[in-house]
């Protein structure tokens, strides 16, 4: 089984703080919601947690599609991916998940006002996993 870490609202976590998370080879499990200092560079780092299911980043509002894009190429395995409130995605992210992440069955990109996919229609022909999704309107 694998492990969880939960670290929802605490804002204080940066970069380098998060550099060793992706040594955790069997984390499933991760919430970063309102990691403000967050950017795509501990993303990188995040994304060697290959085995990830749940990903958590709502409000981590530095990040950008380089560091979705990197999670995206290497935890294929994730299945709820949360990207609310970040601006700095847009639907190259999408796409990047889209192509990668066929198990993804619950996906938040409400508030995402650079998503400019809004098609329900669209978004579960691309995820077939796809039984949740929070969109911005």
């Amino acid at each position: 089984e694998g492990s969880r870490l939960n670290l929802y609202a605490i804002s204080a976590f940066t970069d380098s703080s998060l550099s060793s998370i992706g040594s955790l080879r069997r984390l499933t499990f991760l919430d970063l919601c309102g990691s403000h200092h967050l950017t795509d560079q501990g993303l990188a780092g995040v994304s060697g947690c290959s085995a990830l299911t749940y990903l958590n980043l709502t409000w981590c509002i530095k990040v950008t599609d380089v560091g979705v894009e990197a999670i995206a190429s290497h935890c294929r395995e994730l299945e709820l991916l949360s990207l609310h409130g970040i601006l700095g995605v847009t639907d190259r992210s999408v796409d990047a998940l889209a192509g990668n992440c066929k198990a993804l069955h619950s996906f938040d990109v409400n508030g995402c006002g650079n998503v400019k996919i809004k098609d329900r229609d669209y978004l579960f022909s691309r995820f077939p996993a796809l039984r949740c999704t929070l969109i911005h309107s």
